[in-house]
């Protein structure tokens, strides 16, 4: 039950005097400054000297703009602050302020006017407590919120883009069944069936990605490892793609060195990263282009390029280029559904290797680097 309060005394008073001088002495993260009406700072109490690094004897007599930032002193924001508080009583915010050093830390801080028995303005007292570290947090959780965003974003651009990719596929597959159907001379058939073979190997090959990108999002990937001709595996993709390149009049050019290189690989997915290589550059080429497949060996490593004079990359894309559902080209035309280089980035850190990519700025084509160690992968999940 509670107990009628006991009125003031002066044992009391003293006591709570003592008490506040005791918290303004020991507390270690608030900060206390008593400002005259004119901004002056007239005492520097609590965790003041800890939190901004100045002695009290340093900020006597000193404006509190002092700890303000450069942008805040230009906007007056120390003085429309105690304004507000001499209008409402308690003015609160968040903010960046300055420390003796230079370093700026993010205060949560409450600024109050300060009346005497008259109720006349004598001055404010400034509480403030450092949350840098919250601040920090706050941060990353909105980047995260952000990338997850975007991801969404690109998720909803991916799934448009599969299902235009698809469609096209679809349309000359079922104007092929047309054309077979109408035939009476099995001579005839055969550009028809051609085209239905590339557009099967077309989807298949689609299938394949995002079957290889779900994999490895699970931690499923395994590589089925055997001692292969390097050489002999570029040359094979170069050879597939050039159909490809030639429909858009473009030069394909392989170089290979004389003797043939070897090493532990999964031949089909090794197959995987340069197709997709290929197919990117080819992409993002236009008509009469040049393209550029080298091996070569660098201490230990088979180093793979694919080099291009495509429209090349800007800074902002540079960073993204391998992460999933990105893609290059705002167009349906050109661009594609932002699978094939994250699957050659996991593809080739499945089998020990880095990839990279440089790119001068727009317009000036693109070089993506692949090194794959001489020494042999760990087969098996990966």
């Amino acid at each position: 039950m509670a107990r009628p309060p006991a009125p003031p005394t002066a044992s009391f008073e003293a006591l709570a005097e003592r008490l506040l001088q005791l918290f303004l002495a020991q507390t270690h993260e608030h900060a206390v400054a008593l400002l005259d009406v004119d901004g002056t700072i007239v005492g520097w109490r609590g965790a003041a000297e800890h939190v901004f690094g100045y002695r009290e004897a340093e900020v006597l007599g000193q404006p509190i703009s002092l700890i303000f930032t450069e942008e805040d002193v230009e906007r007056r924001t120390d003085r429309f602050e105690r304004l507000a508080a001499s209008v409402s009583g308690v003015e609160e915010d968040d903010r960046w302020h300055v420390r003796h050093d230079g370093t700026r830390i993010w205060l949560s801080g409450t600024i109050m006017a300060l009346r005497d028995e008259r109720n006349e303005l004598v001055g404010y007292g400034k509480i403030m407590r450092d949350r840098t570290d919250l601040r920090a947090r706050i941060e990353t959780l909105e980047h995260r919120i952000e990338e997850l965003e975007q991801s969404h974003r690109h998720k909803d651009v991916f799934f448009a883009r599969l299902s235009h990719e698809v469609r096209n596929s679809l349309a000359p597959l079922r104007n092929a069944a047309e054309l077979i159907r109408r035939t009476q001379n099995p001579a005839e058939l055969r550009f028809p069936l051609s085209l239905v073979q590339r557009q099967l190997e077309l989807l298949g090959r689609m299938a394949q990605d995002l079957t290889e990108v779900a994999r490895a999002a699970a931690g499923k990937l395994t590589l089925a490892v055997e001692r292969l001709d390097l050489n002999a595996q570029l040359q094979l993709c170069a050879e597939a793609s050039r159909a490809h390149a030639e429909g858009k009049q473009q030069e394909l050019q392989v170089l290979l060195p004389e003797t043939s290189v070897e090493l532990q690989a999964d031949p089909e997915r090794l197959q995987q990263v340069v197709f997709n290589l290929l197919d990117n550059a080819i992409k993002y080429t236009p008509e009469h282009g040049r393209i550029w497949l080298k091996l070569a060996i660098e201490g230990p490593d088979a180093v793979i390029r694919v080099r291009d004079t495509g429209r090349g990359m800007g800074p902002e894309l540079l960073p993204r280029v391998f992460d999933l559902f990105t893609q290059g080209a705002p167009d349906e035309a050109e661009g594609g559904f932002g699978v094939g280089l994250s699957l050659v980035k996991d593809l080739v850190h499945a089998h020990g290797g880095t990839v990279e990519v440089r790119s001068e700025g727009g317009g000036k084509g693109s070089e993506f680097t692949v090194r794959l160690p001489m020494r042999e992968p760990r087969p098996g999940a990966v």
